[in-house]
């Protein structure tokens, strides 16, 4: 077990050294609060997992002859999917010797660091979505969240939202956008999905830069207009959202505001403190405890390339 000590920490306890320092570093943006539909399970308190189920939408209405009768339709009960709330956790311990003789208190700041830990593993969990959506993930139909071929439950038409990997580029960003423009429900209905992020990797900011503010074709010397832009599309915008917790370099991601990856808290971050109070060895105890899980259910809102 990890225990801070005055031999392991002597530093800490040398009169010579003025001050210590920890990491020193502005903190870096809650990335995933501002893509993630955060939800807070509301189970009354009780149950260990949160699970969702599809249902169609109905056909359109049918043509009625004169004289004739109302057609029937019923919706169609789709795939259901369960998500279980996983526990983390990381504790901090220090002797009663070390919390005495500590000069410069650097200790007492641990509950701190313990904070900034939660942190970053709320993002490791969140963004394995986009990571691992190719091959991992799945959403409620079983599919990967990024697949080839998702299918509609009334009519079994065949959606992709995976297509064949290819860099960021003004015909790329087309064809995901063409991907949400052609969108149907369950029941083959046209419905509105509007592209609102690209999600990319720090390496994908100049290139993303270029295709959301340029009025020209990238790269090219004709007067083309560039068609992706904001200002040149007819009905939608779209912003890019960089962030460092996506590990391919290459991969792209849009998001529709109507996205269906969520963030979903059991009970939020617990820094706990035991002071020197553990009867037996006189140590000071530190922890931080969270329940959480991440989810895709829905695919639609949802289009990833893998980038060569």
């Amino acid at each position: 077990m990890a225990i801070s000590n005055t031999k392991v920490s002597a530093t800490s306890l040398d009169r010579d050294v003025s001050s210590m320092f920890w990491d020193q570093y502005v903190d870096y943006p809650a990335d995933y609060s501002k893509i993630a539909k955060i939800v807070q399970f509301t189970g009354n308190g009780m149950g260990n997992h949160i699970t969702k189920a599809e249902l169609s939408p109905l056909g359109a209405l049918q043509e009625i002859n004169e004289g004739g009768a109302i057609s029937f339709d019923n919706p169609v009960e789709g795939h259901k999917k369960t998500v279980y709330f996983t526990k983390y956790g990381l504790g901090f311990q220090i002797t009663e010797e070390m919390l005495a003789d500590d000069l410069h208190q650097n200790y007492r700041n641990m509950p701190q660091k313990l904070a900034k830990s939660a942190r970053y593993k709320v993002e490791a969990l969140f963004w394995d979505l986009f990571n691992s959506g190719f091959a991992t993930h799945t959403s409620a139909d079983g599919q990967y969240i990024f697949d080839t071929d998702h299918t509609t439950l009334k009519t079994g038409t065949t959606i992709s939202n995976d297509p064949t990997a290819a860099s960021l580029s003004e015909t790329t960003l087309q064809a995901a956008f063409e991907y949400f423009d052609g969108l149907v429900d369950e029941a083959g209905n046209p419905i509105v999905m509007k592209p609102k992020y690209l999600v990319i990797p720090p390496a994908l900011q100049w290139i993303a830069q270029k295709l959301h503010k340029g009025n020209y074709v990238v790269g090219s010397m004709n007067n083309d207009i560039n068609t992706v832009n904001p200002a040149n599309l007819m009905d939608y915008s779209w912003t890019p959202f960089k962030t460092r917790w996506l590990t391919s370099k290459t991969a792209w991601y849009i998001l529709s505001e109507d996205h269906d990856m969520e963030l979903i808290w059991r009970f939020p971050v617990r820094l706990m403190s035991k002071g020197t109070d553990d009867f037996l060895t006189g140590n000071a105890l530190y922890k931080a405890t969270m329940r959480l899980a991440a989810a895709a259910w829905a695919f639609r809102g949802s289009y990833g390339n893998s980038g060569a």
